[in-house]
This record gives C-alpha cells, sequence and structure tokens, in this order.
C-alpha cells in the first residue's frame, strides 16, 4: 500500500469514529410522537414539557408533533405534554421507550 492510499484509509477511519457517537446518539435516544385524530375539529394547542426544556405549538386534525426523550433518563426525567381543544384541557405524562412512543389524541 503506497503512502497516499494508507493516508487516505486512515481519514476515511478517523471520519467513522468521529461520526460514529453522533449517530449512536441520534438513533439510540428514543422518539415521541403525538398523534391528532384526523377526526378532530380544529385546532388542538399544546405545550410539550421534557424535563423543563418546553415547546409550544399547535396541530391540526391528522397532524402530529413530538421530540426526542432522553437516552439515559434518570428517576427525576418526565416528559408533560399538556393540550387544548374546543375548550378542554387535558395532560399525559409519558416514559418514552425505545424505539418510538406513539400517543394517539382521539376526536
Amino acid at each position: 500500500m503506497s503512502a497516499k492510499g494508507k493516508s487516505r484509509y486512515i481519514k476515511h477511519w478517523l471520519l467513522v469514529l468521529l461520526l460514529a457517537p453522533v449517530a449512536f446518539w441520534y438513533f439510540a435516544t428514543p422518539q415521541v410522537s403525538f398523534h391528532f385524530s384526523e377526526k378532530g375539529q380544529g385546532r388542538l394547542g399544546y405545550i410539550l414539557n421534557v424535563q423543563h426544556s418546553i415547546s409550544k405549538g399547535e396541530i391540526y386534525p391528522g397532524e402530529a408533533t413530538g421530540g426526542p426523550g432522553h437516552i439515559f433518563p434518570d428517576k427525576k426525567f418526565f416528559m408533560d405534554f399538556y393540550w387544548n381543544n374546543g375548550g378542554k384541557s387535558h395532560c399525559v405524562r409519558v416514559k418514552p421507550k425505545w424505539p418510538d412512543t406513539d400517543i394517539y389524541i382521539g376526536p
């Protein structure tokens, strides 16, 4: 093997070693999806609280939202999904399971 070929071989393996932890983290993190029924009416306003990291938004019938859990959750980990639709409020606490957890919200 020439010096140029050996150098290219080493660069490829270094790239793989650098990207492997990122790929592992991406694929190993459990994902949670909240699906709003196609039979639902109006908008569903929501607040997603993942251990004090809060996001807000809205989805419409047939749409979904969600996010990642934690790859190594401790006993204090929580993921709460609050929603309001048609003047009624609801909440669910989720403990994500790998690889995906799907929650279906009826009409």
